[in-house]
């Protein structure tokens, strides 16, 4: 684990920290806390799919603002490898399992409520999927920077459910399969050129929280 890794641990165990010693302030009705679970797809470079359980802590600010924190163990399947073949294109996929640590923003009305959540991804374990040969461990390539705005509605006082659209930066190996004539024939060429870059990879997400 590197050191950056490291630093960015203590921040989560930080946080935790603050939410629980937030806790006898619950007395005062200005702190909500959630247990949330979110589940996404994703389009373009973005994952196969993502699941992330999570916990969050929000304060009360007036007039429908509300900030937060929050941290979760995020399991998903992203793009690592983009390939673009006569003009097709697909994904292959990884496993790999992260740290979300947030902080949250948000207004609501009634029972109609937006949200923005930006944080860090810390990478944790990451194995190559089934289209790759040879499979195995590999290093983390979900991770770094997101942000995922929202909007969601209360469902009675302890649920909510939400839409969003998670934007996560994520490792992709862009390969691009180039073809000249026609296979079998005398001046028949193929080439393939790869290069990796790092993106911004979206997901759309549905989210449900249960308040207290």
């Amino acid at each position: 684990m590197t050191e950056l890794h490291l630093t960015l641990m203590k921040k989560i165990f930080f946080l935790l920290t603050l939410c629980l010693l937030a806790l006898p302030a619950r007395a005062q009705g200005r702190f909500s806390f959630s247990l949330e679970i979110a589940a996404g797809a994703g389009f373009g470079h973005g994952p196969q799919f993502t699941v992330t359980p999570l916990f969050a802590s929000q304060y009360d600010l007036g007039g429908g603002f509300r900030i937060g924190a929050g941290a979760g163990i995020r399991f998903a399947k992203p793009c690592l490898q983009h390939i673009t073949q006569r003009g097709n294109s697909r994904r292959n996929f990884c496993n790999e399992f992260d740290i979300p640590v947030f902080l949250r923003l948000g207004y609501g009305i009634k029972t109609f409520f937006v949200s923005v959540d930006t944080g860090y991804s810390i990478g944790i374990l990451s194995y190559y999927g089934p289209d790759w040969i040879p499979g195995g461990k590999k290093a983390p390539s979900y991770y770094g920077f997101f942000a995922e705005p929202q909007i969601g509605l209360a469902l009675g006082r302890h649920s909510a459910l939400a839409l969003g659209v998670l934007l996560q930066q994520c490792f992709v190996t862009e390969s691009i399969h180039t073809e000249v004539g026609n296979m079998g024939d005398p001046n028949y060429s193929s080439s393939t050129t790869s290069f990796s870059k790092r993106l911004l990879t979206p997901a759309v997400t549905i989210r449900y929280a249960f308040r207290f």
